[in-house]
């Protein structure tokens, strides 16, 4: 691994910080580390493929779904119905 010899300053926030440090202190490294990490495994173009697919799966979640409730509907519409016919005849 190639030794760090550039230096970045980050301004943020105390809470950004104090969340930095103890994500840090969690994973065993350095603020630093979690930042170099972080850069490294950051992918816009990776997100965007990402949300895309999980947006085509919720497309036809949701075409399923509303397909199921005007399944729903017409069988309550036809129970109703049947109930309402039944209740005249009594």
């Amino acid at each position: 691994m190639t030794a760090a010899t550039e230096r970045v300053v980050v301004l943020m926030t105390r809470a950004e910080k104090r969340a930095m440090e103890a994500k840090a202190k969690r994973m065993g490294s350095s603020a630093a580390e979690l930042v170099r990490r972080s850069v490294e495994a950051f992918d816009p173009a990776a997100e965007t493929e990402e949300m895309t697919a999980l947006l085509e799966v919720l497309a036809a979640s949701h075409k399923s779904t509303l397909a199921a409730l005007a399944r729903a509907e017409r069988e309550l519409a036809a129970t109703r119905g049947y109930f309402r016919a039944k209740s005249k005849r009594s």
